[in-house]
């Protein structure tokens, strides 16, 4: 078997067929294995090159992995402190969940929430968590501003609910669907374990990549793929350097359409090629890390709009956060910003050197090739909000990095420059999805690409357990092909 690319989604396809003695060959065409979990050092720090954090933990899809996989290692950490909102709003989420509802409160009264709303409120989150599979895939293709206006318009409760439901997938809640945003919240609120990878977000593809070795198979770095072509039951894989491998299956950890420009375009029909050119991507965001002396932040994560101007909680509208969209669209910098910041040393403190903090915040901003705002204007503002939200930043910064999206983009190959390549659209998500297999046999998408649900990581992860189990199943009537031939030899003879 050959995986191409070692995200998530390649990480754990690579693992979990080594781990059901599979051969596997992985192909990475960078030098550092993980994709966007990948991280690199400086100084004493390691550094991921992406914000991210584990949504469910060990409760969700990468701890089922690890489980499948038989790894008792990289541990999932948690923190007292899961999430401080800071600017615009400031509130912090409880260290339990038996908590969030005297946290609703306290926002309900910082909102000055009209006893209307608050009843809607509260009758919206009654329905979130009671709503049958039946209901919530009629939700899968209307959009979450339809669910949360349905019940309050109030542009406090409305930026609150929508913000936490929406930030997940990278998409306003005009764009983003109800039904994936309201089950990946759900799952959020019920498992309640917002987590970080011990040693590094890279060490959960390290430890699955790392199965692959001892089943015989192979992990190449530096192997660009160049090409895919399907010879008789087989598929041949050429790479830049010159190299071609072969296998039955090729799993693709690739964006539908970048894993179609490899491939022959006769073996792939029009219908299906039609209907990748129609997937449209998620938002993304620039990455700004932050090397601090001495922790100044407190809290597992900080999230927030910051704004510039001096926006306050009574400047909040719909349209506020449409022309926000909007200025990001054009590729100007937005005003609030909307900042999204996992502080991996308050998980983990040995990511740092003795006392260090460091944090790696999201910037949503332009995908488009042509931003009005060149990426160090992105990097002033962006500063500017880090600073005015954490007292004493500037006296303590060692280093502060940004690595803009066309750079992010590029590390993890996605021409589109989504953070996820096919964005949780209404008719994008569920059984609307891509699935894993391709028209071409033998051809496998893992990843965010096709199927899975969730968020983010998590989306990627269950993607590449149904891969797994589709060339599980592939492998199984080869077998049994196999010995119904030799069968029907020994009768012959």
């Amino acid at each position: 078997m050959i995986v191409v690319g070692t995200g998530v989604g390649g990480a754990v396809t690579a693992g979990l067929l080594a781990r059901r003695g599979a051969r596997v060959l992985v192909l990475e065409k960078n030098e550092a294995l993980g994709g966007i979990l990948a991280a690199y050092r400086r100084d004493g720090w390691k550094i991921d090159t992406g914000s991210h954090l584990i949504s469910r933990g060990v409760h969700g899809p990468l701890g089922a992995v690890l489980r499948e996989a038989g790894l008792h290692e990289p541990r999932f950490l948690t923190h007292r402190i899961p999430v401080r909102s800071r600017g615009i709003f400031p509130i912090t989420a409880p260290p339990t969940r038996s908590g969030l509802v005297a946290t609703a409160l306290e926002a309900a009264r910082t909102l000055r929430l009209p006893w209307r709303d608050r009843v809607g409120v509260a009758r919206m989150f009654f329905q979130i968590f009671t709503l049958t599979e039946w209901e919530l895939r009629r939700w899968d293709r209307r959009t979450l501003d339809e669910f949360v206006r349905q019940h309050t318009e109030h542009p406090g409760a409305y930026f609150l609910v929508s913000f936490l439901a929406s930030i997940f997938f990278v998409l306003p809640p005009w764009q983003v669907s109800a039904g994936e945003a309201i089950r990946s919240l759900r799952d959020v609120l019920r498992s309640y374990s917002l987590s970080y990878v011990e040693g590094g977000m890279d060490s959960f593809a390290h430890a699955l990549l790392g199965l692959v070795g001892p089943a015989g198979g192979d992990v190449v770095t530096g192997a660009r793929v160049i090409a895919i072509r399907a010879v008789g039951d087989r598929l041949f894989v050429a790479t830049e350097d010159g190299i071609e491998y072969s296998a039955p299956a090729v799993a693709c950890n690739l964006a539908p359409a970048d894993a179609l420009a490899l491939v022959e375009p006769a073996a792939v029909p029009d219908d299906y090629r039609a209907r990748v050119e129609l997937i449209r991507p998620s938002g993304n965001a620039h990455q700004l890390k932050l090397g601090l002396r001495r922790r100044l932040v407190d809290e597992g994560c900080l999230i927030g709009g910051v704004s510039a101007s001096g926006l306050g909680l009574g400047d909040l509208s719909l349209e506020l956060m449409h022309r926000a969209v909007d200025a990001i669209d054009a590729g100007r910098v937005s005003d609030p910003l909307a900042i999204y910041a996992p502080v991996p040393t308050n998980y983990d403190p040995s990511l740092a050197p003795d006392g260090g903090q460091l944090i790696v915040a999201s910037i949503y901003g332009p995908t488009r090739v042509d931003p009005i705002d060149p990426p160090s204007r992105w990097h002033e503002r962006a500063m500017a909000a880090m600073a005015s939200i954490i007292p004493g930043l500037e006296d303590e910064l060692v280093f502060a990095e940004l690595t803009p999206i066309p750079a992010i983009a590029a590390w993890m190959g996605k021409r589109n420059r989504g953070a996820i390549c096919n964005g949780q659209f209404p008719g994008q998500v569920g059984r609307d999805r891509l699935p894993v297999a391709t028209p071409v046999p033998g051809l496998y998408l893992c990843g965010d690409g096709a199927g899975g649900r969730g968020i983010g990581t998590e989306l990627a992860a269950s993607s590449a357990l149904e891969v797994v189990r589709a060339i599980g199943a592939m492998r199984a009537r080869d077998r049994a092909d196999d010995r119904h031939h030799g069968r029907d030899e020994r009768l012959a003879a």
